[in-house]
């Protein structure tokens, strides 16, 4: 009889033991979908139930720390860590990731390693712990990673989220392709890891819609494995909030079912007024939210309001109400295009360019596409070269050219000749030396270098602009009649040269011949042929 108590009893423990493990998954799985707040609530009630259990202690940090309370993570640790598991190695690595927050980077360190080395290098869930600490900031990513590599090769390792961190540590260096095959491994490992699905899509979407297919395919396979994902059913509402309003509402209504209530939720109900083109109410919901909520609203409700008033033609408040959005919002709630918006609303209140300026540059700050930011940096001098504003045209065609990898001859040539019309002759004879060496045997590098030192060199005394003048004319004399006026330009350039600096009139006569041969009626190149020849004349008869 006693016996048989024991074995309940021990079925008991195990049973128990299996319900744990069960609802720390739960409270894990919260965490993947976003929800905070659920998973903080499981793993309290679990915390409540077993104080003493290390991994329900992780993992309860980890929602705090996840939710952007490194203070709440650092309680929760202050009290597991308490008696005997004051020096268990997955709790020493919590501990460490808090201070990897606070920028104790040597304690954080230390803690690591102490962990590591308590459990002999042997532990795959210590050492993955540790790659997902250091995606903390001031975390060391190359240290992560290496702690990561060592997980996968413990003996039994078959966790998927080590690939994952590993993923999410390369993309934090920009290195897409290594972070793609970190989530592909974690794939193998779990076929259908919807986490994985989800930021292999994510990393496509970056390089912009011609990987269209690529990241919806991603993100569609992410929620047909796990129909309550939100992070995938948020980024596909997002991806049709501008192109197809229906889609957009039934991604949408999808991911309220599965997401944490508040008022990010309110926001985005509120923003489909936007997407279905009712910008008065998606005004008036906001409004009404702001007024409700208070403090707690979603400043994004400012963001809605602006660019509502802006589809409305109403730049001052919608220029308001977007400065109003940067005071109040987080970093992950501003994207690049709430700039450019803002740059053009500014500049249609006629506001101060340096306003207009500073709009466009951190748009293309907060950019990571390299098209992107060229077509920002496009933006920015369109606008300026609309308002007359020359030198600040100038200025962002140059900036084109730092930002392009691809510089094209269009780019060169709009930049140079933009910067030659604002007096910057120095920058546009640089930029036009780019064009000329990269393509050498057009005529528009060597005559705007040759126009540019022109007026540097304006006394022609240390003939700048005399090796360019030739050879253009040796390269647009195959097309007199195509580039006429430009060779006017440069006979007569060398014509004066010849003539004031060399002492050759003999030269500059020939050179003043040339501009009648191509044009016949030039009443200055023959003046000053005829005065020319007098003098030659004369001289001979002296």
């Amino acid at each position: 009889m006693l016996k048989l108590k024991f074995g309940v009893s021990i079925l008991a423990l195990m049973v128990s033991a299996g319900v744990m493990a069960q609802s720390v998954q739960e409270g894990r799985r919260m965490l993947h979908m976003q929800r905070h707040h659920a998973a903080k609530k499981i793993l309290h009630q679990l915390a409540d139930q077993a104080p003493a259990n290390v991994e329900t202690a992780y993992w309860l940090a980890q929602a705090y720390f996840e939710n952007g309370d490194p203070k709440g993570a650092e309680a929760v640790l202050a009290k597991a860590m308490q008696g005997e598991n004051g020096s268990h190695p997955l709790l020493l690595v919590a501990k460490g990731q808090a201070e990897l927050i606070e920028g104790k980077s040597a304690d954080a360190r230390q803690r690591f390693e102490t962990a590591i080395s308590l459990t002999k290098g042997k532990n795959a869930e210590v050492f993955t712990a540790i790659g997902k600490a250091n995606l903390e900031k001031g975390g060391d990513v190359a240290y992560g990673i290496e702690k990561l590599k060592l997980a996968t090769a413990v003996k039994g390792f078959k966790d998927p989220f080590t690939y994952i961190y590993m993923g999410d540590l390369y993309r934090g260096l920009m290195n897409g392709g290594e972070a793609v095959k970190a989530y592909e491994n974690a794939l193998m490992v779990d076929p259908k890891n919807a986490i994985a699905k989800h930021k292999i899509g994510k990393i496509y979407l970056t390089q912009g819609s011609e990987q269209r297919d690529i990241f919806l395919g991603k993100f569609n396979d992410a929620v047909a494995d796990d129909p309550a994902f939100t992070p995938a059913l948020y980024d596909l509402y997002v991806f049709y909030f501008s192109r197809d309003v229906f889609k957009a509402t039934q991604y949408f209504n999808e991911y309220k079912k599965h997401a944490e209530p508040g008022p990010a939720i309110d926001y985005e109900e509120a923003s489909l007024q936007f997407a279905g083109g009712d910008f008065n109410n998606a005004i008036t919901k906001a409004d009404n939210l702001l007024n409700t909520q208070g403090d707690k609203a979603d400043a994004r409700l400012y963001r809605l309001k602006g660019y509502s008033y802006d589809k409305l033609g109403d730049s001052v408040k919608a220029l308001a109400m977007m400065e109003t959005f940067f005071q109040k919002a987080t970093a992950d709630q501003i994207n690049p295009d709430n700039y450019v918006v803002a740059a053009y609303n500014a500049a249609k209140t006629k506001a101060d360019a340096q306003k207009v300026d500073y709009f466009f540059s951190k748009a293309i700050e907060a950019d990571t596409t390299a098209s992107n930011k060229v077509d920002y940096a496009r933006r920015a001098a369109d606008f300026f070269k609309k308002s007359g504003n020359t030198v600040k045209s100038a200025e962002w065609l140059t900036k084109v050219l730092y930002i392009n990898p691809k510089l094209s001859k269009v780019d060169l040539y709009n930049a140079g000749f933009e910067n030659f019309k604002a007096t910057e002759f120095k920058r546009a004879d640089s930029i036009f030396t780019v064009y000329k060496t990269n393509y050498p045997t057009e005529v528009y590098g060597h005559y705007w270098s040759f126009r540019s030192l022109s007026v540097i060199d304006s006394t022609m005394e240390q003939g700048l602009a005399i090796a360019d003048c030739e050879k253009f004319i040796s390269i647009a004399e195959a097309d007199k009649s195509k580039n006429k006026s430009t060779l006017i330009t440069a006979y007569g350039y060398l014509a004066g040269y010849s003539a004031n600096i060399k002492k050759d009139l003999a030269g500059a006569s020939a050179f003043l011949d040339k501009i009648i041969e191509i044009d016949p009626n030039n009443q200055d190149a023959i003046k000053n042929r005829d005065i020319i020849q007098k003098a030659l004349a004369a001289g001979q008869k002296k």
